[in-house]
């Protein structure tokens, strides 16, 4: 992601907006602070857990796997506090599906996000919250009848990418037992909510046309892609990732 895509993102800023999330959870296992990153074989999370998706859809792009969030409410994840040094409060669970150490602490829940490097990071609370804030008001949004369904940034220039956001309803919101099962490869999810974003721009928000009675781009969709190109960066097509951790979001996704 080049700069002008990017914006200015301060791993010590941002406070309450969730900017600069993606530099705090690499910071915390440099630092020995997190119960990230999993291997493959133990990351194994079901359809129910995935929350939100960001795909970068261009010609020649692949699938463009940007950012991945997963929830899980029926086990616990460790705190900050629990991080620095509290490993009494820490249990390395065999069957934790998301990979990362379990808490024993009863109100937190455990979330992880999967970068576009297929790197498993444990999220704070305080950074899935404006996560969830933000994904909130995305599924309000009115549905563009025009352009396929798109939002259109006014650019300069043309060819650019579409940055497809999909909303899941997680296991909160799942009343259905079957919600928890793996999604089979190539399965189209019927209760996700879509946004797709041509051209989109952290610098600018302006629309190409009036669109549902709006002429920017709704703040709370431009902030959550902002959010989900975090996972973007330091990225690009000749660096390796993780397949095998990016395939299973994206299966869960019903996109692989």
């Amino acid at each position: 992601m080049n700069e002008n895509e990017r914006g200015d993102r301060s791993a010590e800023g941002g406070s309450g907006s969730g900017v600069g999330w993606h530099a705090r959870a690499l910071t915390r296992i440099k630092q020995g602070n997190s119960r990230s990153t999993a291997a493959p074989s133990s990351f194994d999370p079901g359809a129910s857990d995935l929350v939100f998706l960001l795909c970068v859809q261009s010609k020649g792009a692949g699938d463009g796997f940007a950012c991945a969030l997963l929830c899980n409410d029926d086990t616990t994840l460790t705190d900050a506090a629990a991080g620095e040094g509290n490993e009494e409060n820490v249990d390395r669970d065999n069957n934790n599906k998301l990979g990362v150490v379990q808490s024993h602490h009863p109100h937190l829940r455990r979330v992880v996000a999967v970068d576009a490097f297929g790197r498993v990071l444990e999220l704070s609370k305080e950074d899935y919250e404006v996560f969830e804030r933000e994904m909130r008001d995305v599924k309000e949004l009115p549905k563009p009848q025009e352009f396929m369904g798109q939002w259109r940034v006014k650019r300069a220039i043309t060819c650019l990418p579409f940055y497809k956001v999909d909303i899941f309803p997680g296991r909160s919101s799942s009343s259905n037992s079957n919600s928890s099962k793996r999604v089979e490869e190539g399965e189209e999810r019927e209760d996700k909510v879509t946004a797709t974003v041509y051209g989109w721009n952290a610098n600018t928000d302006e629309l190409e046309r009036e669109t549902v009675g709006r002429t920017r781009l709704p703040g709370s969709l431009q902030r959550l892609i902002g959010l989900g190109m975090e996972g973007r960066d330091g990225y690009n097509r000749t660096i390796e990732r993780d397949e095998e951790v990016i395939g299973k979001v994206m299966a869960l996704g019903g996109l692989k």
